[in-house]
């Protein structure tokens, strides 16, 4: 089902909204610079580095800032996140696994 089957309806509506707000080629933009640091964060994962590094916490916010463009203001969204990597530990979505994802968490409650 992947991450997306996680949002209600209502949720995917207004996510696609934001979406097509931005050209194909914004979008393609704003996805090569979250890939770029996701793997970053993963590389500082993998390493061991603290979850609570400076480095890794302006990485986190980043990305958090990068994917507020299109959570739409909605904690119920980051929660189908958590659930959807909650039960499905090993699956991927947009390269983060359970594992990472709760680094990434962590990094963010440093913010």
């Amino acid at each position: 089902m992947g991450a997306w089957g996680y949002f209600t309806p209502e949720q995917q509506a207004k996510m696609m909204k934001k979406m097509e707000q931005y050209t194909p080629e914004q979008l393609t933009s704003l996805r090569k610079v979250a890939n770029e640091l996701i793997k970053s964060l993963r590389q500082g994962f993998e390493q061991g580095v603290s979850p609570e590094n400076e480095e890794i916490v302006a990485l986190a916010k980043r990305l958090e800032e990068g994917q507020s463009l299109f959570n739409i203001n909605d904690p119920g969204v980051e929660k189908a996140i958590e659930r959807f990597h909650s039960e499905n530990p090993t699956e991927k979505d947009h390269g983060i696994d359970l594992e990472l994802y709760r680094y990434i968490q962590v990094a963010k409650s440093h913010m």
